[in-house]
């Protein structure tokens, strides 16, 4: 009998632990990835994939924990190492894995992708472990209550309710996590998918002047017919401040860089992918020891290494 119980209140444990991690995920970046996926951008899911794999398994071990030990001391320690957790990917994913990660799955787009470190993150630390720590604690320390009252009750709606407070919690935790970072990198797409899109609308038509200056139309004026191509979108630069980033555009093998300052868009670029190399030669025939680089326009001069010969 003691057994059945402790078993029914661990799996509820782990319940309760499944929908905090997955609620939290989907409002910290799901909202993300939906808005980037209609935006165009070239990988949607490149912040919730990685949040997904690691929030929702820790959560679900941290609400197995606190159900099994019942002790409200410990579980608050769980719930507090949570948002410190949660606080960090909030604030990496975008700044670091998000670099790494677009190196890794787009490595032609390396020669501009310049992610500079973010100042203050003291700032973003202290609000995020304010908004979002009070959220998985408060979540943490309701858990053994919420799952005794779903134990004891005796309607549907009495044993679900605990499940559906913690569900708002953590939404509001991870709404608070989207709103602390993830739209400000995700903001830079909006806005240059925006700006391509007014772009073919109007190509090549007589728009009037206040109309043009308000839709930023002079802007994407360099790209030409470019505009009326299949393109995706991917962020590649952003300053200390969070102010000033780039957006690669790819126009199918053609490349374009839209510079946003603040929110609002300054300039697009044609743009050519280069790569540099570094070759050496330990034998070089003599008729070819001086060629010409084609990526820089430059001599590459031959590197000789001294050979000796003991015999």
């Amino acid at each position: 009998m003691v057994s059945n119980f402790s078993r029914k209140r661990t799996n509820l444990g782990l319940l309760y632990g499944l929908i905090a991690g997955l609620f939290f995920t989907l409002a910290a970046w799901g909202m993300d990835a939906a808005i980037l996926v209609r935006h165009n951008s070239s990988l949607p899911l490149l912040k919730i994939l990685p949040a997904f794999l690691i929030c929702v398994p820790v959560t679900v071990l941290a609400g197995y924990l606190t159900a099994k030990f019942d002790n409200g001391l410990f579980g608050l320690v769980l719930w507090i190492g949570l948002s410190i957790m949660f606080t960090y990917l909030v604030i990496n994913i975008p700044t670091n894995f998000l670099v790494s990660l677009t190196s890794k799955f787009n490595p032609e787009y390396i020669p501009v992708i310049n992610f500079e470190e973010v100042s203050n993150l003291g700032h973003y630390w202290f609000f995020g472990i304010f908004t979002i720590g009070f959220s998985c604690i408060l979540c943490g320390i309701l858990e053994n209550i919420l799952i005794d009252q779903s134990l004891a009750s005796s309607s549907t709606t009495g044993a679900i309710l605990p499940f559906i407070i913690c569900m708002v919690i953590m939404i509001a935790a991870g709404s608070s996590g989207d709103l602390l970072m993830t739209n400000k990198f995700r903001e830079p797409i909006v806005i240059v998918d925006t700006l391509l899109e007014n772009g073919a609308i109007y190509y090549d038509q007589e728009v009037d002047a206040l109309k043009a200056r308000k839709l930023h139309l002079s802007i994407v004026r360099p790209l030409d017919d470019l505009v009326l191509e299949p393109y995706s979108l991917t962020l590649v630069s952003v300053d200390h401040y969070l102010g000033v980033m780039k957006v690669l555009v790819d126009f199918d093998g053609k490349y374009a860089l839209c510079h946003i300052v603040y929110s609002q868009p300054t300039f697009c670029e044609i743009t050519h992918m280069r790569f540099n190399r570094v070759e050496k030669f330990t034998s070089v025939p003599s008729d070819k020891m001086n060629r010409l680089d084609i990526f820089k326009n430059d001599i590459i001069e031959p590197i000789i290494f001294p050979i000796s010969l003991k015999i």
